[in-house]
């Protein structure tokens, strides 16, 4: 689920796709992830972090992105870690300034994956970059349920958040650890059954307000502060399922995000 504004030309569409996901991931989260973007040379000196593991859903997988292989994922074109050029990604960015990253990239995120898959991601991640500069974390949207019980769930969303920073920290200290909001808002008149009064809005900003939290608490961890919730849509930016960023979305998104990335990691 990619939860986004109701601003597009495809705005009853997106109305549906939204309450749909609530409910737990829609049929286009379902399919694999698939393996890791392999690293051709691990880096394990914690002293030196190298490298950028991803872990999250399908926001970050490229699903979809790929009119060819429709539904399916496409790490080339993640926002976080693809290696296309069309998308100049957060990790390609970082290979510019930093040479020494080439190679070390790992993403380990699962479509239909909620915040309770982030510990075992990380792990699976860390093996492949087991000391990461970066480690880019996007989630939410599978946790929120749209039924009455997501103000109890959120604190369990921010227990499985903070136990995969654990999981992180444990590993490699001196990673710098980036926590994504969720991309642009729903229209304000989305509600989630059987509460009227708390719309798709307000639900996103209680799971943020705990990963924000939660960040907080965790040395080298920030958030995006509030960069991606400010993106507006436009229809272009999708795939064809609506839900999923098309290669020229995925290619905003990272623009939106790098300038978080070069604050925490302080390059230009």
């Amino acid at each position: 689920m990619n939860t986004r504004s109701a601003a597009t030309v495809a705005a009853l569409t997106a109305f549906a796709l939204i309450v749909g996901g609530c409910g737990g991931g829609k049929i286009a989260d379902q399919a694999a992830a698939g393996p890791a973007t392999p690293s051709t040379a691990p880096s394990a000196n914690p002293a030196n972090p190298v490298g950028v593991i991803a872990i999250g859903h399908s926001g970050l997988t490229g699903e979809n992105s790929d009119p060819k292989h429709p539904g399916q994922i496409a790490l080339e074109n993640s926002w976080a870690t693809g290696a296309s050029p069309q998308v100049n990604s957060i990790y390609r960015r970082l290979v510019a300034v930093r040479p020494e990253t080439e190679g070390h990239v790992a993403n380990t995120a699962e479509g239909g994956a909620p915040a309770s898959r982030l510990a075992e991601q990380a792990q699976d991640a860390l093996v492949t970059v087991p000391t990461p500069a970066l480690v880019v974390v996007q989630t939410i949207d599978n946790d929120i349920r749209c039924d009455g019980t997501d103000r109890t769930h959120v604190t369990e969303f921010g227990v499985a958040l903070a136990d995969a920073l654990q999981v992180v920290t444990m590993a490699s200290p001196n990673s710098r650890i980036l926590v994504v909001g969720q991309l642009g808002r729903p229209g304000p008149s989305v509600r989630c059954d059987p509460d009227p009064s708390d719309t798709l809005i307000s639900i996103i900003e209680k799971y943020e307000t705990e990963q924000s939290r939660v960040c907080a608490t965790v040395p080298n961890c920030r958030t995006d502060d509030g960069a991606r919730a400010a993106y507006v849509d436009r229809p272009e930016n999708f795939s064809s399922d609506q839900n999923h960023l098309s290669v020229r979305g995925q290619a905003e998104a990272a623009e939106i995000a790098w300038p978080a990335v070069a604050a925490l990691l302080e390059v230009s």
